[in-house]
């Protein structure tokens, strides 16, 4: 797409993207003593023995009576980029929204959307007990890659936006789907796999740096 493109809607991974060489899960395994779950199953995810249901599922019951407000405190010193509120501000200035899409932990996605000004979030849904607050360790609603097409769809058509106008940012194989379908796609720190299926690639920490390769996105009038 080029630089006249009016661009409408900006669509961000969470897990490696915007918190760059991690995840909620691996941050939190680390923070909070649970064992490197994590580790241990995301090997067998890549061979097979495992899907993204199963991983859910399994990690999950390392929550189990946990309360939400430890897990979130927890996220305090996530590693992040660099610029990330005052690019969602950047954004909004120019009347684009951002929204966070993970197929990881939504508590993650919500806790950081909330900081930032992301507009929305996405992704599986870990079951808290109403009345204690503390997660009970079941996965309410599993959100599958393939899944982050029908959330965006959705947004932007709440929006009166066409897939055209959306802009993906990811780094690997859970963007790919949406990378697929959206107007313009940006591989940040990624994958080969990801760089291959981008429209433009880009390192490094600063999230200004992957808006500014997106033609007209952040000088547009």
């Amino acid at each position: 797409m080029g630089g006249l493109q009016q661009w409408r809607l900006v669509v961000v991974d969470l897990d490696g993207t915007l918190i760059p060489g991690t995840s909620v899960a691996r941050h939190l395994d680390d923070r909070m003593d649970t064992g490197d779950v994590i580790e241990q199953l995301e090997p067998r995810l890549a061979t097979g023995e495992l899907t993204n249901r199963q991983i859910a599922e399994a990690y999950a019951l390392s929550y189990r009576d946990v309360a939400e407000a430890q897990v979130l405190a927890a996220l305090g010193d996530v590693p992040t980029l660099t610029d990330v509120a005052s690019g969602v501000e950047s954004l909004r200035e120019k009347g684009i929204d951002a929204l966070i899409a993970t197929a990881g932990w939504s508590f993650g996605a919500r806790a950081l959307a909330q900081r930032w000004g992301f507009s929305a979030w996405c992704g599986v849904e870990l079951e808290v007990d109403v009345a204690s607050r503390r997660f009970t360790g079941q996965v309410q609603c599993h959100f599958e890659p393939e899944d982050k097409i029908t959330w965006v769809r959705s947004e932007a058509r709440r929006r009166g936006v066409g897939m055209e106008q959306v802009v993906a940012i990811g780094d690997g194989f859970s963007d790919l789907p949406l990378f697929s379908v959206v107007g313009f796609s940006v591989a940040l720190n990624a994958s080969p796999e990801a760089r291959a299926a981008a429209s433009a690639t880009v390192a490094g920490r600063s999230f200004v740096d992957a808006l500014a390769v997106v033609p007209g996105l952040i000088d547009q009038h």
